[in-house]
């Protein structure tokens, strides 16, 4: 791909977000190119990487809405749970503020989208139930807050929207699954594929996204180390890189604009 001030500029952001969940990301949104319309939602930004991917796909009359705390610990109580949440904010996301993502995300589009500066649980503050097509959780890393992010991504999805978890398998995180799995387990949250980093779920059918990721492997099959088990007696696509394909291992990718903008 030719080098572009927008491929540049998007290298420059900060972030952890890999080229195999940044093509899943495109394949699952570009699936829903003619579907109805529905919100786009972003649970912890960090400095945009993610989001200006998802921004590529948000249509006319539809919504992007993000949500951090960006650095703001101001508005912790003294309990033991929001000590904890401080501590985590303040280990994890150094330096963080609402300008450096809104200067990066910038960088990439013309408009910013709706930023709300709190906590992840507010989210359900911005976005009417039922209205989201996609949403992508990657905000704190404890198992209750994550619980509450489970909870709202279920209460805030239509038919036929996926949400993808960060942070699944970090043995750094045992919260996050603790709380992804028991919503597997107990509140409807259907798997359909994972990455070394992210988990995608939906609570309705999960086939059509599985066709959707499916036909992205077989467009460029030697990229994808890829295989199916069976959880819960139903299907779940793993991928990761091939690592004997030069570039195949994780890392920053160009950004792509959507043709669906």
């Amino acid at each position: 791909m030719p080098t572009s001030r927008a491929s540049v500029a998007y290298a420059a952001i900060k972030g952890w977000f890999n080229e195999i969940d940044r093509r899943c990301f495109a394949a699952l949104l570009d699936s829903q190119r003619e579907s109805p319309r529905g919100d786009l939602v972003e649970v912890g930004v960090f400095h945009g990487k993610s989001a200006v991917i998802i921004a590529d796909y948000l249509r006319d009359g539809e919504r992007f809405v993000v949500v951090d705390l960006f650095g703001d610990d101001e508005h912790f109580d003294d309990t033991a749970e929001a000590a904890a949440n401080r501590r985590e904010n303040r280990q994890s996301y150094p330096n963080l503020t609402r300008r450096a993502f809104e200067e990066s995300y910038l960088s990439i589009h013309d408009h910013l989208p709706v930023v709300v500066q709190g906590f992840s649980s507010e989210v359900v503050d911005h976005v009417a139930p039922g209205t989201a097509r996609f949403i992508h959780i990657d905000a704190s890393h404890l198992y209750a807050p994550v619980k509450t992010d489970c909870e709202s991504s279920k209460l805030l999805l239509r038919n036929g929207g996926v949400v993808s978890f960060d942070d699944w398998s970090n043995p750094k995180c045992p919260g996050v699954a603790a709380a992804i799995w028991e919503s597997v387990a107990n509140d409807g949250l259907i798997p359909f594929a994972t990455t070394r980093k992210k988990l995608y779920g939906c609570y309705d059918d999960p086939l059509p996204h599985l066709e959707t990721l499916r036909a992205m492997i077989a467009e460029d099959p030697d990229f994808y180390d890829a295989f199916e088990v069976d959880v819960m007696d139903r299907p779940v696509l793993r991928m990761m890189p091939n690592p004997q394909r030069k570039g195949g291992a994780p890392g920053g990718s160009a950004h792509q604009a959507s043709t669906t903008r």
